[in-house]
């Protein structure tokens, strides 16, 4: 005997001593014009009787069952789920992490000490030298520069504070000149007389003392005069030559600028080829100069998943490009089902699809998963088939790779819902269909219904009468039910919607 029978011939049983004594029928009347055992098409299920048969309800709800398509298929990683981590350089591997291990984004997978670093270090810290360099040349050629501009901004100073002078030594060179002439006329005058026989020998020697004083006195001011022009002239030149020399000096400057600009670019040049030979980012080798202190590589994982493979031992010496682990994200899922290629015409992309849980066991009462249908870019030519994508908005537990399911598709969006309970509802009694509803007046009892049922989609079943919206029907369980035999006719009578019986057919 099974144990899958054992409840159902235990199952009188369980029910005699379940219900209370009150319910029991009472015996019909002496003489036979009593009336007999009650007949009713409710079956007493009290919570023992559902835990130890199992009992599970569904509600029935409104569907568009005619227009449905079901596909069967699986979950699968998408392309972007798997990662793997390689050696970026040659050098000696420090495993962080063990096989299936759940990690996050950032976490340190595995360190690496390669000498191939050191030596990028080393080329780095070169180029960074060079530029040192470069940046102490330039301080002194703007320097220098300053130090021109700022001769140069003296010259027309000194020529403006020349102007006073030169004039008043053209003012006093001219008064003295103006003197000579009278004095020399003086002389001139004083010799004429003298001339005629006066006395004027002591007024000649004066006059001529007086005109080779202001001679000597005006020669001394030309002479100053004329070195304070030639000072003029002077700045005037040696301003033309510091203005040339400026030139030289700016071309000194933009040397050194090219080639400070040629080390920062070979600098910043190693440091990407180091990042990228390291699958860091190179912004993180900059900041704080992170690139000298760093001594041995850490890998850290790019996204949340999970550890599959470890390729290396912890300690192994690796080449550099050397596999090292992989990851899958479990969260990064699709669903891919079949179809044929004779139901193209109802498919389409972007069409609204649900991915159930496959029936039976325990995920079956777990949460669907919305999504839009994809189509394959290609077909199977051999078997006739099309793939259909489906990216689910949101992730479930239960949706992992490999893990078969069924793809829903509501084809038709404009058609009608009609009420509809699931086909496992319903079983086989003889030759007829039934199925077993909560009663709504006593939890404690199933109602056995006549099933007349509509079209099915192969999960779902129209049910045109019995239950209404809401109604919650037996979905395990119902077979052993069914064994019972409760809640059935006896020979040509009938039940009512009320649940009572009646003899015949009317």
């Amino acid at each position: 005997m099974t144990n899958r029978m054992l409840p159902v011939l235990l199952l009188p049983a369980l029910l005699l001593a379940a219900c209370p004594q009150e319910d029991t029928p009472a015996p019909a009347p002496a003489g036979g014009g009593g009336a007999g055992t009650v007949i009713t098409n409710r079956i007493d299920i009290p919570e023992p009787v559902i835990k130890n048969l199992g009992i599970t309800f569904v509600k029935s709800e409104r569907r568009v069952v005619s227009r449905t398509m079901r596909l069967p298929g699986r979950f699968e990683s998408v392309p972007e789920a798997r990662r793997e981590y390689t050696a970026p350089l040659a050098g000696r591997v420090t495993l962080l992490v063990n096989q299936n291990q759940r990690v996050k984004a950032g976490t340190p997978l595995a360190s690496l000490d390669s000498p191939d670093w050191r030596r990028m270090q080393e080329s780095i810290n070169e180029t960074s030298h060079h530029i040192a360099e470069h940046a102490s040349d330039l301080k002194v050629a703007q320097a220098e520069l300053e130090a021109h501009d700022s001769v140069q901004a003296q010259f027309p100073a000194r020529r403006e504070a020349l102007a006073p002078l030169i004039a008043a030594s053209e003012q006093s060179s001219a008064r003295m000149a103006e003197n000579k002439a009278v004095w020399e006329t003086r002389l001139r005058e004083l010799e004429e007389l003298a001339k005629s026989g006066a006395p004027k020998a002591a007024e000649i020697a004066e006059a001529r003392s007086r005109v080779a004083e202001l001679q000597t006195a005006l020669a001394e001011e030309n002479e100053k005069l004329a070195g304070y022009r030639l000072q003029q002239t002077n700045s005037t030149l040696d301003e033309d030559a510091h203005r040339k020399q400026r030139a030289v000096l700016e071309a000194k400057v933009a040397a050194v600028q090219g080639a400070m600009r040629a080390s920062e670019h070979a600098f910043d040049l190693a440091l990407r080829t180091a990042a990228a030979a390291m699958g860091l980012d190179v912004q993180r080798l900059r900041e704080g100069d992170a690139w000298r202190t760093l001594t041995t590589l850490t890998l850290e994982a790019a996204a949340d998943g999970e550890v599959t493979a470890v390729e290396v031992s912890s300690g192994a010496w690796v080449e550099a490009g050397a596999a090292l682990l992989r990851t899958l994200d479990l969260s990064r899922v699709r669903f891919r089902a079949r179809a044929l290629q004779s139901d193209l015409g109802r498919l389409r992309d972007g069409l609204p699809c649900t991915v159930v849980p496959p029936q039976g066991g325990t995920l079956e009462a777990a949460a669907s998963l919305t999504a839009e249908l994809r189509l394959a870019p290609e077909a199977d030519a051999d078997e006739r088939t099309v793939d259909i994508l489906a990216a689910p908005a949101e992730g479930v537990p239960w949706a992992r790779p490999g893990v078969v399911a069924e793809l829903e598709v509501v084809w038709d969006v404009t058609a009608q819902p009609e009420l509809a309970i699931p086909l496992r509802c319903v079983v086989r009694d003889g030759t007829e269909h039934v199925f077993f509803k909560r009663d709504v007046l006593d939890p404690r009892k199933a109602v056995r219904m006549k099933a007349e049922l509509g079209v099915s989609d192969g999960r779902w079943v129209v049910v045109t009468s019995g239950v209404m919206e809401g109604s919650e029907v037996v979905l395990d369980g119902a077979y052993e039910l069914k064994l019972t035999g409760g809640g059935k006719p006896m020979g040509n009578g009938h039940f009512h919607a009320d649940g009572t019986y009646h003899e015949g057919k009317d």
